[in-house]
Parts: C-alpha cells; sequence; structure tokens
C-alpha cells in the first residue's frame, strides 16, 4: 500500500486490494506480471520473506516492535497473501506501506552503496554518496514509465546556496527547500513558479511536563503570537494548529487555536511563575533559531525569561531524550495515521532504557493511554473519529506540546517542468 499524495488517504500500490476477512485475518491480493527491477518475477512469497525479515531479531529492523503483532503471514499462491495478527489493530492497511524485497535478501542487511538495492518501485538507486543520490527509472515498474526518467537530488545544507543554485540553473526545483524570506526572489523570476499545496507537518513547543508546571504552559501558550509569527517569519504561508492532525483530515477536530492574549498569560503567572530562565533548545538551522528567538521575546513581555539553546540535530535530539530541556522547538513531519500519537504521547514511549518512542515530554496519563489504544484498536472509521477527537482535546489540556503552525508544502520549480506539490512532502510525485 502507499500514501496518495494529496488526499492523505492509504491506496493500493503492489497489491491490487486488500480485504479484511476479520478483525484479525486480512488478505492480499498482489497485481499480476509484478517484477522486480532486476526481471525477477515478484511473488507472494517476496513479500512473507519481507515481513518476516522485519520482525526478525537478527535482522535488528527498527520496525521490528510494529510487525510484532503478525501472528502468521502466509502465501496462499504467487499472488494471494494472508495476514493474521495477534489482536485487532485498527492501523494494519497503513502497516502496508512498506517496500517489497527479494525473498534472498530480506533477512540480510543490503551494501546499498556498494552495490544497488532490488527493489519493485518507479526508480534504481544509482550514483549515492554524501552529497548526492541518483536515480534512474526502473523500466519494469508496473505504473509504467516515470514522468522523470532520470532524477538527481543534491544535499546541499546552507539556504542561500541552495538558492543560488537554483537562480543559477544548476538546480530544477527545490521541495520545502527555501526559507519564506528567500522565497520572493522565485516569485518575482519569470523562469520560476512558486506552487504550494496545504502541509501537514506541524511546529511546535515541546515541554518537559516535570519541570515546566501546567499553569506556566497555559499562560506560554497565551503568550505566544502566533498569528504575527505565521506573517512576519513565514510569509503568511502557514495555517494555525491545534492539533498534530492536519487540517481537513479525517480524524481532525477542528479545535480553534488558543488565541494570543497577554492579560491572560499574565494571569496564569501570577499562581506560579518560574523562578529561573527556561532553557528552549532547538536546532542550529538559522530560521528555526530566529524563531525561537522571537518566542522568547514574547514570553519576556509576560515575565517569562528563556535562554535560547541551538544545537545541531544529533545533540538536540539526544538531549531531549535525555530530559536536558525545559522548551524546545521542533517538527512534526506528518501525521497521516493518527495512532502515530502513541509513538510521542503514550506513557510506555518514554525514551529509556528498552524503551522505544518518542515521548520526550515526560507525559504520562491513564486517561489518554486509554484512548490511544482504543484508536488502534476500533475498526470503525467512527468510532476511530470520535475517539482521536477526544484524544486531541485531552491533548490540549494537558499540553505537553503546543502545535503552533502547519507550514504549506512549498515547491520552487523551473517554468513548465511537470512536478505536483505532494502534501506530505514525499518524492513520490517525481514517478507519477
Amino acid at each position: 500500500m502507499t500514501i496518495d499524495p494529496h488526499t492523505l488517504e492509504i491506496v493500493p500500490d503492489l497489491a491490487e486490494s486488500v480485504r479484511a476477512e476479520s478483525a484479525l485475518v486480512h488478505v492480499a491480493t498482489l497485481r499480476r506480471d509484478l517484477t522486480f527491477s532486476d526481471g525477477t518475477p515478484l511473488h507472494a512469497r517476496d513479500v512473507v520473506a519481507t515481513f518476516e525479515g522485519l520482525a526478525d531479531p537478527a535482522l535488528g529492523s527498527v520496525y521490528a516492535r510494529n510487525y510484532a503483532r503478525l501472528r502468521s503471514v502466509v502465501a496462499l499462491d504467487d499472488r494471494t497473501v494472508r495476514f493474521e495478527l495477534d489482536a485487532p489493530h485498527a492501523t494494519f492497511l497503513t502497516d502496508l506501506e512498506v517496500p517489497v524485497v527479494r525473498a534472498e535478501d530480506a533477512h540480510r542487511r543490503l551494501a546499498w552503496r556498494e552495490r544497488p538495492p532490488i527493489g519493485a518501485g518507479p526508480y534504481v538507486l544509482g550514483d549515492a554518496n554524501a552529497r548526492h543520490v541518483t536515480l534512474e527509472a526502473n523500466p519494469r515498474w508496473h505504473g509504467g514509465v516515470a514522468r522523470h526518467p532520470r532524477v538527481q537530488l543534491d544535499v546541499v545544507r546552507d539556504d542561500n546556496t541552495r538558492a543560488l543554485r537554483l537562480l543559477g540553473g544548476r538546480a530544477d526545483a527545490a521541495l520545502n527547500a527555501v526559507p519564506p524570506l528567500l522565497l520572493p526572489l522565485f516569485e518575482d523570476d519569470e523562469r520560476f513558479e512558486v506552487r504550494a499545496a496545504p502541509g501537514i507537518g506541524t511546529t511546535y513547543l515541546g515541554f518537559h511536563t516535570e519541570r515546566v508546571p501546567l499553569q506556566v504552559r497555559q499562560a506560554i501558550a497565551h503568550a505566544i503570537d502566533r498569528a504575527a509569527l505565521v506573517e512576519t517569519k513565514l510569509g503568511g504561508r502557514a495555517a494555525l494548529a491545534e492539533s498534530w492532525i492536519p487540517r481537513d483530515h479525517w480524524a481532525d477536530a477542528g479545535l480553534e487555536p488558543t488565541p494570543h492574549d497577554a492579560d491572560a498569560a499574565r494571569g496564569f503567572l501570577r499562581e506560579q511563575r518560574p523562578d529561573r530562565p527556561l532553557l528552549l533548545r532547538v536546532s542550529a538551522d538559522r530560521f528555526r533559531v530566529s524563531i525561537a528567538r522571537a518566542i522568547a521575546a514574547m514570553l519576556r513581555e509576560v515575565g517569562v525569561t528563556v535562554d535560547v539553546r541551538p544545537s545541531e540535530p544529533g545533540t538536540l535530539i539526544a538531549d531531549l531524550n535525555e530530559g536536558r530541556f525545559d522548551l524546545c522547538l521542533l517538527q512534526v513531519p506528518e501525521v497521516i495515521e493518527p495512532h502515530v500519537l502513541s509513538w510521542f504521547f503514550a506513557s510506555d514511549r518514554v525514551p529509556g532504557v528498552g524503551n522505544g518512542g518518542a515521548n520526550r515530554w515526560r507525559l504520562r496519563d491513564p486517561a489518554l493511554d486509554a484512548l490511544l489504544e482504543r484508536g488502534r484498536t476500533a475498526s470503525d472509521r467512527a468510532d476511530r473519529v470520535a475517539i482521536y477527537h477526544d484524544a486531541q482535546r485531552r491533548l490540549r489540556e494537558l499540553l505537553p506540546v503546543l502545535p503552533l503552525w502547519q507550514e504549506e508544502s512549498v515547491l520552487v520549480v523551473r517554468r513548465g517542468l511537470a512536478l505536483d506539490v505532494p502534501r506530505d512532502g514525499r518524492l513520490g510525485v517525481l514517478a507519477r
């Protein structure tokens, strides 16, 4: 299965169809005449081996826990695969969004830098190093000929250099890679188009809930003028958010953002005020640092002192996992399947020895845990909608994170180049 880049719904890819025989049993039928990029036929046994490999402790896949719930995966014939779960799991179709590999490759790590991996997608990996990746169209792809038969993806870490490469004719497109302050260069240049679609990634302020009391978190929520930040920092290219679930997603509760109200913020702080400066962690990206400093200035206006500390991504995430922060400015790239909320907010997802998860806020709430578990097991869409609406309202009450806005997915592209803007920010639109 795969995600439609515009509707965000899960749709068939290598599968022709997937049907639920019961809450525990799903049967997938593959498309006819599928092959891998080397011409090897793609059969149900390859699918079985792929999922067995993902769950194999010897392989050590980071996704192993996701597929431990599979009781069995069986090939009924060359085109039919039967999946049996150990318990109902509503997100199972989303779990099928995984590349299928040849059976002989499923239980071993691939030295992809030495030779291209064999897959069944629209492209084959060509040259790859720290500076660029080359993709060549897979002539055996079931979707036909890729829209762009050869693609080179260049890694350029500096915003200004990225823009100069585009302007100098050394690149054709940049997806979510040109900061808002530089977009006017391309809007005023007839050689380029700036295309946009509503984004699904959320910029948010995270709180260490054991160090920053709820009343202080509520004060901060009122003190930040999100609309002003969107207008001045993002050029208006974002929608205010009160949840990580994207607007118009089937699970969106439609919550209204907390209004900017400095007097309300000061009211919360009368009863409980930080007795020390709060440490705000942020990536070393200059644009994100500028946002963090603007937030610090807004909090200073209501009497909260904030020290902004930028760090490289690896250091930042390690320190957050260890709890070395009070506030953090981060982005969650996508929430397509709302069950992903459990990864960030369930009590058993606090980072630590033996724990996989990103509940860096140290949030522990049995009521929210129960909602997230019900959302995982409920099979009816209407039931899941109601459950996740309640979960979003509960998160707003607990305030482990403050969603700020969802930035548009912005594509700067040479005029006339056929390339759609994916809401999910992925590069599948290069092929279709």
